[in-house]
């Protein structure tokens, strides 16, 4: 009866090993506190620094369930700032994003899994406006100007590939009816 008891016991202490749910503890080594966040199997699902205030300050990882990195990306007081990258599951570059202040900058640039661009946008400050240009087998085939978050000029590049895309956008919406 003894060692019935003891293995349910066992394994409830093993169990308590495994971290789950959110934690927040300080560390005096930045002066701040590190939250993790946990998926149910233990693994760390994200992890951000915050002042004492609750601002994100610091760097920020996500993980995606089998601990490969999903993102990185850095805050200052509570806000955006620097350079982020974020990745697809097979852990190549999805895009690298730029912030300052809270805001979009610089250029961005989105590939596929396997490494071909898709798009390169080009931020000129304001909260979406910049030139947006799309990639097909490597050639740039369209952008787009947004200015004061409306599109002012759409420039098509590529009318070959332009209308074999819109072709089977519009072919693939028919078949969703």
């Amino acid at each position: 009866m003894k060692k019935l008891l003891a293995l349910p016991i066992l394994l409830l202490s093993l169990n308590g090993l495994a971290q789950n749910g959110l934690t927040k503890e300080f560390d005096e080594t930045c002066n701040c506190y590190v939250v993790t966040n946990h998926y149910d199997n233990g693994n760390i699902s994200a992890q951000h620094q915050e002042l004492e205030s609750g601002k994100k300050n610091g760097t920020e990882i996500v993980y995606y369930f089998d601990g490969k990195t999903q993102y990185q990306r850095n805050w200052k007081n509570g806000k955006l700032n620097g350079i982020g990258t974020h990745y697809h599951a097979n852990g190549n570059v999805y895009y690298k994003s730029s912030y300052t202040n809270g805001k979009k900058s610089g250029t961005w640039t989105f590939k596929e899994d396997d490494g071909q661009t898709i798009q390169i946008i080009s931020y000129t400050g304001s909260k979406d406006d910049g030139t947006y240009a799309y990639y097909h087998g490597g050639v740039n085939y369209f952008t787009q100007i947004v200015t004061g978050g409306k599109m002012v000029s759409e420039t098509v590049l590529n009318q070959g590939i332009y209308d074999q895309l819109i072709a089977e956008a519009e072919a693939a919406k028919s078949a969703g009816k």
